[in-house]
């Protein structure tokens, strides 16, 4: 099919009912024609891309089909631009969107998929459980493995449990995301111990936790909670008085300031506005990513900039290499992470002797909350986790960790990851 460019497969009447042509390469794909009444129930069009298979294309309507698979079609540029994308069947049951770099999806990118049971959104880019799942009443199984939860917030809990009583049984996938253990996590962990929900790995997964600056496991972390997080609950009521009090005093200053500068105040913000608004409709970076390193770590920095910019190309910013000489090294450092997507920080044992570390670090907080720097990533190399310095706690709700692993296959998957942020 791919070397002789097949413009069109056309059936009549056809009692077809499973059809894989998945991972072949082709710049013109097939119009699927068929003619009277079809039969088709499996569709699997895996490794070939959405914009050719979907994308603008008139697609028959297929009533029986309850089976389709579209892993690896980079179907993230069609949500983009379609709506209500699986018209065309409309009785599926089984749906797999995994490996497709999803990290957002409309809320009618879907359209009504009433009959809609299991639904694999695995290997994607999730930081969130998209809202949209809760719109199909008749799930049982929900794939959400190898995304970037940090939690799972109280309204998607609770729709799970409602779909269980319902149904009488679902289940869920989480394994292999980033969770965070932290009192903003309370429901999500006590839900793991409450729940009948079928969870894998029983629930039991890999996660920070913030006041420890350590890694454990959710269903542990759950058990023994108030050992974890005693100050969770007693401090509530001191942040709600103290909220209110400093809500009253910056209400009546805020008030007066208003009322005296309100003409300087209103120009600021317009002035500001534009500047914002005309910077957000072309932002532009000059390199996708900046290194913050030690001594102990420059030959692992060479062997980033061949895998990063001449396998990938995706260019890096490092000391040796683009700083400029003669300049303020404060401002060499912050402007050159200002001109960044994404920060690297490589953490080794010389970390504690590099005196730039916690300029790097209070530079990428505030990149990252003016939201110019998307993604904060930290590698550990021969260093346990514990030893890591404080100055790491304040950018771990934010960074992606990686420990950099030493078997062959075990860095080759590393890689892949690392890669999987970059993009």
């Amino acid at each position: 099919m791919a070397k002789n460019a097949f413009r069109e497969i056309k059936t009549i009447n056809s009692s077809l009912r499973h059809l894989e042509i998945s991972y072949f390469e082709t710049n013109i794909f097939p119009l699927l024609t068929f003619e009277g009444s079809n039969s088709l129930e499996h569709l699997d069009l895996s490794g070939i891309s959405s914009v050719l298979t979907i994308g603008d294309r008139k697609i028959p309507v297929f009533i029986h089909l309850k089976t389709i698979i579209l892993k690896e079609t980079n179907l993230f540029n069609v949500l983009q631009t379609n709506s209500s994308i699986f018209s065309f069947c409309p009785n599926i049951m089984n749906l797999d969107i995994s490996y497709n770099y999803i990290w957002k999806i409309k809320a009618n990118s879907f359209g009504q998929l009433f009959h809609l049971k299991r639904l694999n959104l695995s290997h994607n880019l999730f930081e969130t459980v998209p809202d949209f799942v809760t719109t199909f009443n008749s799930i049982i199984e929900l794939d959400l493995s190898h995304n970037q939860l940090t939690t799972i917030g109280k309204n998607i809990l609770d729709w799970i449990d409602s779909q269980h009583k319902k149904h009488g049984n679902f289940e869920l996938h989480l394994n292999t995301n980033p969770f965070v253990c932290s009192c903003d996590a309370t429901k999500f962990l006590r839900w793991i111990l409450t729940t009948k929900v079928k969870l894998d790995n029983n629930g039991n997964y890999s996660c920070w936790v913030s006041l420890r600056n350590s890694i454990n496991y959710t269903r542990t972390v759950a058990e023994d909670f108030h050992h974890y997080f005693v100050d969770c609950d007693t401090t509530v009521w001191i942040k709600i008085g103290i909220s209110l009090l400093v809500s009253v005093l910056s209400s009546v200053l805020c008030i007066a300031l208003v009322y005296n500068f309100r003409w300087r105040i209103m120009f600021f913000f317009f002035r500001n506005f534009r500047r914002f608004a005309e910077k957000g409709l072309e932002l532009d970076f000059d390199y996708g990513l900046y290194v913050s390193y030690s001594d102990d770590c420059v030959s692992f920095v060479k062997e980033l900039q061949e895998k990063v910019e001449d396998e990938w190309g995706f260019k890096i910013c490092f000391e040796d290499r683009d700083f400029v000489v003669g300049e303020s090294i404060a401002n060499v450092r912050a402007t050159s992470i200002n001109r960044c997507r994404h920060i690297l920080f490589l953490v080794t044992p010389s970390i504690v002797k590099n005196e730039w570390t916690r300029f790097e670090i209070e530079r990428a907080k505030y990149e990252k909350f003016s939201k110019n720097l998307q993604r904060i990533i930290v590698i550990t190399r021969d260093i346990p986790i514990d030893t890591i310095p404080t100055e790491f706690s304040t950018i771990w709700k934010d960074a992606l960790l990686i420990q950099w692993p030493v078997e062959k296959d075990a860095i080759q998957m590393a890689w892949q990851k690392l890669r999987l942020w970059f993009f």
